[in-house]
């Protein structure tokens, strides 16, 4: 099954989905989906060919997500974690994770140059997307223990009301 929260659109995704879940696709053919858009109103890529994308790589090729509850459990334990912000600087200036680094996603490679390879590298974004695209860098050049958080930014503001 699928379950859906949003505006706009959300009815042409959970078409999308179930169309899917009917042919029995599996999660690695959502990425490969040639679905129409049209520039004023969409992105060339769909939120579910993305959504294919980041669960694909969580699940077989070794990028990771990561919940808020298990973050702060590698915290307490007093593991070296450093919380990457990838999202444009103005959004991280108007609200972030406790003790996030600001490290645009479009600035990260010269960012990257100054971090130590054995800490435990977790990235953000609003979503999951560019988190994602983030944790990739981190793993091709060499980091051993990379997470995305599940769900992103956002996904963190709908926590945090929930206390």
């Amino acid at each position: 099954g699928v379950q859906i929260v949003g505006g706009e659109g959300v009815d042409k995704r959970i078409d999308v989905f179930v169309t899917a879940i009917t042919f029995k696709a599996k999660v690695s053919d959502l990425f490969h989906l040639d679905l129409a858009y049209a520039p004023p109103f969409s992105t060339t890529k769909d939120p579910v060919m993305y959504t294919g994308m980041i669960l694909d790589n969580a699940i077989s090729k070794g990028r990771e997500l990561i919940t808020f509850d298990q973050l702060n459990d590698l915290i307490k334990l007093g593991k070296k974690v450093e919380i990457i912000d990838t999202r444009v600087q103005g959004s991280y200036e108007e609200s972030h994770i406790d003790n996030a680094i600001s490290a645009p996603h479009s600035q990260f490679r010269d960012y990257i140059k100054n971090m130590d390879k054995d800490t435990i590298a977790v990235t953000y974004c609003n979503k999951g997307t560019t988190g994602n695209a983030t944790q990739n860098i981190l793993i091709n050049k060499g980091f051993k223990e990379t997470y995305n958080i599940s769900g992103g930014y956002n996904q963190y503001k709908s926590k945090d009301k929930e206390k």
